[in-house]
């Protein structure tokens, strides 16, 4: 049996499921799937990209190398732009339905 938005529908003794929850989009309705691996991505990248910038500023708050023989100015810029990218990568994950 399919649903109004061709999604399955189960029978349970309390009534009608749908086998998927469903979001309105400006009037349509989509079909949303489960997020768990989509927190668990966002949660990863934005941990990730925390822990790079605070390990990156106290590397630069105590003057010592962010990357052994690198240019340090190159270094901390790299490992923050990248830190930074982690984060908004985090974010973008926990923002998908």
């Amino acid at each position: 049996m399919t649903g109004p938005a061709g999604g399955v529908v189960r029978r349970f003794s309390g009534g009608v499921h749908s086998a998927f929850a469903h979001r309105s989009l400006g009037g349509a309705t989509v079909p949303r799937m489960e997020s768990g691996p989509a927190v668990f991505a966002g949660a990863a990248f934005t941990l990730f990209g925390v822990g790079l910038l605070l390990w990156t500023s106290v590397r630069v708050r105590l003057r010592e190398p962010v990357a052994e023989g690198a240019n340090p100015a190159m270094a901390a810029v790299l490992t923050s732009l990248f830190g930074v990218g982690f984060l908004i990568v985090g974010v973008w994950a926990f923002t998908r339905p």
